[in-house]
């Protein structure tokens, strides 16, 4: 329910809903459009148990949430003052002997500190309530900052505030914890990034919450914004994208710019406790490319998936049986494909096909995938090969026939793709 009415709230979300009809999520045609970025390794992040084990993922994500690690507030600090630094100093290890980023969630509350002490959380009792007294929190976030200055590149404030498992207090409660924590980090380590709580996006009470975080002045301590844009069971990459819409309409509202993380992703997530979906290896693969896709087109800086080693709990696996499976091999191909790139933006034609840009040094790429139907369609001049989301390719030529599909296909060529 919307907290305020404002007559601007009705326009906004009609046009919202019209641009995703469209699905236009980034520029047509490069030769008008401004020279954008070189996408960036950390677009691909990743969740990961087994870091404080030496484990890494062998797709080489340029960054890793941790979350599920065994290294939230309540695993640190089981008494006050009394810190077990053990597995988080392993975690933080493991993320930087492979070159990657870590991002540090700073919740849960301890039973001790907790207001609600007996709450139930998957996290344990009290780990969603405020803390009894602030300072046990400054205290809390002062120790890590100090530990780790340097070693973790960004901070989380919490996960899912919006979601009553993992927060039973206010929205005005969460903004003072993420004022005293970006206090703390500005302080302690101003080169390391702070991102707001994650903010669940898929149900109808979800945007609702986090307007009231906005209204309460959240954003002003943050420097990004952090959006979990995980669909209902029967949405995919797309459905995803129109969540990031309605939240970004919220955002423009209360003039917040900054930049969106996407904290966590997946699809097939149950509601109410029902099991997830499953999907084909095929469309497993072709979620995942065009998550990394679509999010680039629309201007998220991150997208970490859950997880590399995470079988059963979401509808899409990266690994079974420490291999990676499908889903995983298209994580590396299309990491491939786009970092080092330019993503000249992705366009939707009226038959339903998508057509992504990328400019490489010397030639182009052109990413193509139509999630209704499959059919035929020749290759453009300058064709040199088509790339498959499996790692193989095939050399290809002008004319050549290039299947389209749900699955998407990279045409590299010498010159620049139609529009």
């Amino acid at each position: 329910m919307s907290l305020l009415h404002r007559p601007v709230r009705a326009l906004s979300a009609a046009l919202a809903a019209l641009a995703s009809l469209c699905l236009v999520v980034g520029a047509a045609d490069p030769a008008h459009a401004a020279t954008p970025p070189k996408i960036s390794p950390l677009l691909f992040g990743m969740h990961e148990t087994d870091l404080a084990d030496a484990q890494f993922p062998s797709s080489r994500p340029g960054t890793v949430r941790l979350w599920d690690t065994g290294t939230l507030w309540r695993d640190v600090e089981k008494n006050r003052g009394r810190y077990d630094w053990t597995t988080l100093d392993h975690a933080v290890a493991t993320v930087r002997a492979n070159r990657s980023q870590a991002l540090l969630v700073l919740g849960q509350t301890p039973q001790w500190a907790s207001r609600t002490p007996n709450a139930s959380s998957p996290y344990g009792p009290g780990a969603s309530g405020m803390p009894k007294a602030i300072a046990y929190w400054r205290e809390y976030v002062t120790a890590v900052v100090k530990r780790y200055k340097g070693r973790v590149k960004a901070y989380q404030i919490w996960n899912e505030p919006n979601v009553v498992t993992f927060w039973t207090g206010t929205p005005a409660q969460m903004v003072q914890l993420t004022r005293e924590a970006a206090a703390i980090v500005n302080r302690y380590d101003p080169g390391a990034t702070v991102v707001s709580p994650s903010f669940a996006t898929r149900l109808r009470t979800n945007l609702p919450w986090m307007e009231q975080w906005l209204r309460a002045g959240g954003a002003r301590y943050v420097d990004a914004v952090a959006l979990h844009l995980y669909p209902l069971p029967s949405g995919g990459p797309e459905t995803s994208i129109t969540l990031l819409g309605k939240a970004r309409t919220i955002l423009e509202e209360y003039r917040v710019t900054k930049p969106v993380w996407n904290t966590e992703i997946n699809y097939g997530a149950g509601v109410g406790g029902a099991p997830p979906r499953h999907y084909s290896g095929s469309a497993s693969a072709a979620y995942v490319a065009r998550t990394y896709l679509l999010n680039a087109a629309n201007g998220v800086a991150r997208a970490y998936w859950y997880g590399w080693n995470t079988s059963g709990i979401l509808g899409i696996p990266m690994t079974r049986g420490g291999e990676p499976t499908p889903a995983g091999k298209a994580y590396v191909s299309v990491r491939s494909w786009m970092v080092g790139s330019r993503l000249y933006g992705c366009s939707s034609d009226r038959l339903g096909t998508t057509r992504c840009i990328l400019r490489f040094p010397g030639s182009w790429g052109q990413v193509v995938w139509n999630s209704h139907k499959a059919y035929g369609v020749r290759a453009p001049a300058g064709t040199v090969s088509v790339n498959n989301l499996d790692g193989t390719w095939r050399s290809a030529r002008r004319g050549g026939r290039v299947q389209v599909s749900a699955l998407p296909v990279m045409i590299r060529t010498t010159v620049r793709p139609p529009a």
